[in-house]
């Protein structure tokens, strides 16, 4: 049986936090992996990636422009209508397919 749970060590015990289904004086074997706070993963993939950019296995994130920002609801609205086809582009995709 392999599982992976979560436990709390307090007082120098660790406390699984759900059940476990295991005979009485059953052998187990323990691997403890620390589980990392969101604060600290997120360092910890700011990290990561630092080190896949020294190593040219990633790009830097570029910082925005200055001046750049989302755009409006407004403005989305005015492209949406420009650039409709009046078709869902599922279809425009099926007939393109049948005219092959």
């Amino acid at each position: 049986m392999d599982n992976i749970i979560t436990t709390i060590y307090e007082n120098g015990v660790l406390r699984p936090l759900t059940r476990l289904v295991l005979p009485e004086h059953a052998r187990v074997q323990v691997r403890v992996e620390q589980v990392v706070a969101p604060t600290e993963a997120t360092e910890h993939y700011r990290q990561v990636h630092e080190v896949l950019v020294a190593a040219g296995l990633s790009l830097p994130v570029s910082p925005p422009l200055p001046g750049s920002s989302p755009i409006s609801a407004e403005r989305r609205e005015e492209l949406a209508r420009l650039f409709a086809t009046g078709r869902p582009l599922s279809e425009l995709i099926i007939e393109e397919r049948e005219g092959r």
